[in-house]
């Protein structure tokens, strides 16, 4: 297998990547409305634009990047991973993400309403106040990540497990909520939300 020498320190246009490509504190561009990612890695590269919305990104693994308040609506991520990026905004409305990982990011106010989500990982990040409105959600988990605030309205919550993650208080329908896990201390605080008190 040979081994592929990073592009480091550039000024390089999306189109430009090849597959298989490593990027290295590099500044991307694009001059193109309909992009394409694929197979590539990119490590603490700053993005000169803000637009994915219908972009498809494929296999390929983003560590210390740079997305807040992007676009990504409509987009398509299959089998990628975002590890300590920051994606505080990030819009992510009617996107279809499959096989993806979320790992130690800054997602406060990311958007995922209307999205589709399939075998998707959020492990130790800061979800706080986001949305996961009218989600369909199939094999995700959320573990050791920050909630507080989170919105799941309208978004079926059956196998989904948030007993590791930390919340004072997250907004869900009852009707929709059936099969969640939390632990004990999570319910009191839920309960709370729905005006119920709870007496000694």
């Amino acid at each position: 297998m040979n081994h592929i020498e990073p592009i480091e320190n550039q000024t390089i246009f999306l189109e430009e990547i090849e597959e298989g490509a490593v990027l290295k504190n590099c500044e991307i561009d694009s001059n193109q409305e309909r992009k394409l990612l694929s197979g590539a890695q990119f490590i603490n590269c700053v993005f000169l634009f803000d637009d994915f919305s219908k972009t498809e990104i494929l296999d390929c693994s983003f560590s210390h990047c740079e997305f807040s308040n992007f676009n990504f609506e409509k987009a398509i991520l299959y089998r990628d991973t975002f590890t300590a990026c920051k994606l505080l905004g990030t819009n992510f409305i009617q996107a279809g993400v499959k096989d993806t990982q979320f790992s130690d990011c800054l997602m406060t106010y990311v958007n995922f309403s209307d999205s589709k989500l399939t075998n998707v990982k959020f492990e130790s990040n800061k979800l706080n106040e986001s949305s996961f409105q009218h989600v369909q959600m199939k094999k995700v988990s959320f573990d050791r990540s920050y909630i507080d605030g989170v919105d799941f309205s309208e978004t079926a919550l059956k196998d989904i497990n948030l007993s590791s993650c930390e919340f004072t208080m997250i907004r869900i329908d009852v009707n929709l909520a059936t099969g969640l896990k939390i632990n004990q201390f999570q319910a009191a605080s839920l309960i709370s939300s729905f005006g119920i008190k709870v007496v000694d």
